[in-house]
């Protein structure tokens, strides 16, 4: 019983310290759309150089539209570059164990 506790503790550790925070977030989101970009405008030196600057304006403008409940051992972001309309159009991400997952993308 008390190694199961010890255990219990040690996960917990773990992702409390492996809890991504904005700053990787914002890499994450930054490198995500980067390569979508890269799929879609293909492997051309333009294409490269477009879809890396794109990239990086597209997470300035959706700045302000990115919200992150703490759980502490775990993160989930919210990006809704509209605002709070009601509306679900927003994606959201679990962030654990310094990584990131979509659990919801917008309805279309």
């Amino acid at each position: 019983m008390r190694v199961g506790w010890i255990l219990l503790l040690a996960i917990a550790g773990v992702l409390y310290l492996y809890n991504p925070g904005p700053r990787a977030f914002e890499a994450y989101l930054q490198s995500q759309t980067s390569e979508q970009l890269h799929r879609e405008l293909g492997s051309s030196p333009v294409g490269r150089a477009f879809a890396e600057r794109s990239a990086a304006l597209s997470l300035a403008l959706t700045y302000k539209g990115i919200h992150r409940d703490n759980y502490y051992l775990w993160s989930i972001y919210t990006v809704d570059p509209d605002g709070p309309d009601g509306e679900q159009d927003y994606w959201r991400f679990l962030g654990i164990g310094g990584r990131f997952f979509m659990i919801t993308q917008p309805l279309r």
